[in-house]
């Protein structure tokens, strides 16, 4: 979870540090006093595009500093990330930082190892998962429809799934050789060409199917060598080399010490000093001569550090080149390769062979196919349920939500999620069939849906903290209480950061945040404030009336109990 948020020069935030609790952390303040900023500020660290207009009038660059507990991360392809990207990990603890220049420059580091935007945005998204208004938008979107249903029928799917898109691709990697096959003569020839290139070309790598995976080690090791030797031999330089008089730091060391030594011959009060500087030289000179044996002895071979950042370079080339994940994929592309190269000697032949293996591959994909509508169909039900259960309790009391599943047309019709799209429905009005959700749902109602599916996956979803940024949009009264109970219920799960206007979700926060504005020196500066009991009071009371009398806060305290 995040645990630590520090901002510099962010926008209106000169200078601001953030330290979210578990539970529900709330954030509100007054209109423009730079809520949102908060969650832009995540929103970078997460991997968002970096902007200039971002830094902070007069200043040259805006940093933002994220703080996580990883102890709670379970899923491996985190971790493998991480170990791929040569970041190491220390007490369950990743620092991620996002600086960000005038001249458009943006750097990015984990645990202090700079990392490109790529391994940033891979490495967040199992930190955090922001939900803001564009994300209620999202849900307009029927093609998202699927992925949430998907993710609601979790690992009970997924051997579907994974059935229909192997056969999947089975049949289209069918119809595209038999495609390739059916070239004209030219085309045909420039084809063989690649062929034959590709297979040259990986041939000639050899390349271990284990090879990428130690290499990666030993050129992390390398680089790390490098570094070690580049400040040994920085301090070597320092104590070994000779100034303008041809002289070095010992020397200098030495002939002071012979100086105080005369003195204190002469004078008692001068023999500490000498004693000590007597000491330092001696010190100094053999400072001197371990730092320049560690800096020779050193196993870093700049030669081999190049083989083996040239051999990984060529492994990645390859991949790119030939659309592959991994070692073997190239070698399994080399051996497909063969394969075709082979079957274009007697593509009339192939053909046939390919027509057999198509209409009976087409067969066990439409029922692959099917089962998985069936059993989406099945998830379906008991999601459409669910949700029309919480929108119930979100005051929609006469909510009806569905899911329909619409065949796709012939000319399109194995996709990569399956033969039937799958689309949200939703009234809200008794007497009426849901209709599609783009059409029926307002944008109060469509916040309510995505919290309502939201608070469902919660259960299953294993990202730590889960980000609300105004949840609340177009709601108030019994509709904001029941989203603050439902924040809370999700609270119990993950940790939860909300952005919010209402009361009653700043009334059911375990934490409360205060973004408050003041001009100084006829700038403008937004700051971050964690409230105590009687800070927490005040500011529901203002949310719920405007002011902080006697009245308002009496009705602040009784909505608080409300989530006690």
């Amino acid at each position: 979870m995040l645990i630590r948020l520090e901002i510099n020069n962010f926008a209106v935030i000169s200078e601001s540090v953030f330290e979210p609790q578990q539970g529900l952390n709330v954030i509100s303040g007054e209109t423009g006093a730079g809520k949102s900023l908060l969650i832009d500020a995540i929103g970078l660290i997460l991997g968002s595009k970096a902007s200039k207009n971002l830094i902070r009038t007069g200043e040259d660059f805006a940093y933002v500093e994220a703080v996580f507990d990883i102890s709670g991360v379970k899923d491996p392809g985190f971790y493998d990330i991480l170990k791929d990207s040569g970041i190491d990990i220390e007490d369950d603890i990743l620092v991620v930082s996002r600086k960000v220049s005038r001249d458009g420059k943006s750097i990015a580091r984990i645990n202090s190892r700079t990392v490109v935007l790529s391994v940033l945005k891979a490495i967040s998204a199992f930190l955090v998962n922001i939900h803001g208004q564009h994300d209620t938008q999202a849900i307009f979107d029927e093609s998202s429809h699927v992925g949430l249903l998907d993710s609601f029928a979790g690992s009970e799917l997924e051997p579907y799934v994974k059935a229909y898109q192997e056969l999947l691709k089975k049949y289209k990697d069918i119809v595209i050789e038999m495609r390739n096959l059916s070239l004209q003569p030219g085309a045909r020839d420039g084809r063989k060409e690649y062929l034959e290139y590709a297979i040259k070309e990986i041939s000639e790598a050899a390349l271990s199917e284990d090879e990428e995976e130690s290499l990666t080690e030993l050129n992390r090791r390398y680089k790390q060598m490098e570094s070690d030797l580049t400040l040994l031999s920085e301090a070597d330089e320092l104590l070994s080399s000779e100034d303008g008089s041809g002289y070095t730091v010992a020397d200098r060391i030495r002939a002071c010490a012979s100086l105080m030594e005369k003195l204190a011959l002469k004078d008692e009060s001068y023999k500490d000093i000498s004693e000590r500087l007597k000491t330092l030289s001696e010190e100094s000179a053999d400072l001197s001569s371990r730092v320049g044996d560690l800096a020779s002895s050193s196993d870093y071979s700049k030669e081999k550090a190049d083989e083996v950042t040239s051999r990984l370079g060529l492994i990645y080339d390859l991949k790119s080149k030939y659309g592959c994940k991994d070692v073997a994929g190239i070698n399994a592309f080399c051996n497909n390769a063969r394969d075709e190269l082979l079957n274009m000697k007697d593509s009339s032949k192939r053909i046939a062979e390919l027509r057999k293996m198509r209409s009976s591959v087409e067969g066990d994909l439409l029922k692959a196919a099917e089962e998985l509508t069936k059993k989406r169909r099945i998830a379906a039900d008991d999601l459409s349920s669910k949700i029309t259960e919480q929108l119930r309790d979100l005051e929609i009391p006469r909510a009806e939500f569905d899911v329909a599943f619409r065949r796709r047309s012939k000319d399109r019709f194995f996709a990569s999620h399956g033969i039937d799209d799958v689309v949200f429905m939703f009234t809200a009005n008794p007497g009426e069939e849901p209709k599609v959700l783009s059409s029926t749902a307002s944008g109060g109602e469509a916040s309510r849906i995505m919290l309502a599916i939201k608070c469902i996956l919660s259960e299953a979803d294993m990202i730590p903290t889960l980000i609300f940024d105004e949840i609340d949009t177009g709601v108030s009264g019994k509709a904001a209480h029941s989203i603050a109970g439902k924040l809370k219920l999700i609270s119990s799960m993950h940790q939860v950061l909300c952005v919010t206007h209402t009361a009653q979700i700043a009334a059911a926060a375990d934490s409360n945040f205060l973004i408050s504005k003041e001009v100084v020196e006829e700038k403008t500066i937004s700051k971050v404030s964690l409230l105590d009991r009687q800070g927490k009071e005040k500011e529901v009371s203002r949310l719920l009336s405007g002011t902080d009398s006697v009245e308002s806060v009496d009705l602040a305290k009784k909505l608080m109990e409300d989530f006690l």
